[in-house]
């Protein structure tokens, strides 16, 4: 007998994670939006669904179900082949069905940019739900899966300096003249303000071979909830990719707390380390200690080595020993305004230059390339 499930959206208030927008009453021609809706029950609790919703430049109405990733990279669409059966004249009110007789009705009300509700089965269960909705654009966001290329035994190291801090500047310049990249980890809107570098720097930076990452939107010492968490992802990548920078690599930021610290695999092995393995294709996160072997796990989870914030010179060798053991990938993290001088760690990028101009090491631009 065909299983008939009944979808229902209550959608509610908050447009804490992304920009407000005016709460529509109706749709027109063209409207169509990306939603990113988490189910917290039964078979959906693991993974996220995405959605586009609206109506086409005609006027008629469009739903369609995406396939998302689980934490472990697998394919899922809960909601594959559905087609629409019925809309009300105001796009609040769905019922959509598949050849074999199920059906999804899907009803609920915006404001901001979240919605909030509930979806009820035709047993009586019932599952919170909640969505963020993005522009139709952001389809496009939706990261390829990496295939891990075969390598050797050479180890591989990459730079990052986070929070594109005005200082930042002076050190990518002395990476440059020494013919080293970095990966520069951006919150998109904390660009442009004072003691930060502009997106005309960021840009400029890129062009010279240095790698562009995603490290959230506000990096906010936070440990908000869900609705937050889809927005400083999914709308950080979609704000990289406005200002001609798209990037699939996510860095977490170190300020947050509780279920989105992700510190331990139980805790990417959830919705979000889902959420993370469809819109990135590596994050780097704190689940992994930085002196454990390459391994394509650790594409969900990367960590690194801390150069700065007090490292001590004895600390920073020990950890570049490491570093140089065949089949590592070690990341090595400058806060650059922590630094006590501009030339304090000249001599570690001596040693880099050295050790690449060897062959001795790789030494990557972004993330990714470390896999």
């Amino acid at each position: 007998m065909a299983l008939r499930h009944w979808l229902i959206f209550a959608v509610g208030l908050t447009s804490a994670c992304l920009s407000p927008l005016t709460a529509p009453t109706s749709t027109h021609p063209g409207d169509v939006h990306l939603w990113v809706f988490h189910i917290a029950g039964g078979r959906y609790t693991e993974h996220i669904q995405l959605f586009t919703m609206g109506d086409d430049a005609k006027g008629q109405p469009v739903f369609r179900s995406l396939a998302s990733r689980t934490w472990d990279g697998r394919d899922v669409n809960d909601f594959a082949n559905l087609h629409v059966t019925s809309v009300d004249l105001l796009r609040l009110h769905w019922t959509m069905g598949n050849s074999t007789g199920d059906t999804v009705s899907l009803s609920y009300t915006v404001v901001g940019d979240t919605g909030i509700g509930q979806l009820t089965l035709s047993d009586g269960s019932r599952y919170p739900a909640f969505g963020v909705r993005f522009d139709s654009t952001a389809v496009n966001l939706i990261a390829p899966t990496l295939f891990p290329t075969h390598h050797d035994s050479q180890p591989v190291i990459m730079i990052r300096v986070d929070d594109a801090a005005a200082t930042d500047r002076d050190f990518l310049q002395r990476l440059n003249a020494r013919g080293l990249t970095a990966e520069i980890a951006v919150p998109t809107r904390l660009v442009g303000q004072l003691n930060r570098m502009t997106w005309q720097d960021i840009r400029y930076w890129g062009a010279q071979g240095m790698g562009v990452a995603l490290h959230s939107r506000y990096h906010l010492w936070t440990g908000a909830g869900a609705q937050h968490f889809m927005g400083e992802t999914v709308g950080g990548f979609a704000e990289l990719a406005a200002h001609g920078l798209p990037s699939t690599v996510f860095v977490q930021p170190g300020t947050w707390r509780d279920s989105i610290y992700f510190d331990s695999p139980s805790k990417i092995r959830t919705w979000r380390g889902a959420l993370l393995r469809t819109f990135a294709t590596v994050a780097e996160c704190y689940v992994y200690p930085y002196y454990v072997r390459r391994a394509d796990s650790l594409e969900l989870g990367l960590s690194h080595a801390t150069i700065s914030d007090g490292s001590s010179d004895a600390w920073i060798r020990s950890a570049w020993q490491v570093a140089l053991r065949p089949n590592h990938a070690t990341v090595f993290l400058v806060h650059t305004f922590r630094l006590k001088s501009r030339d304090q760690l000249d001599w570690f990028l001596d040693l880099v230059a050295d050790a690449k101009a060897r062959g001795i090491v790789r030494v990557a631009a972004n993330s990714q390339e470390l896999f």
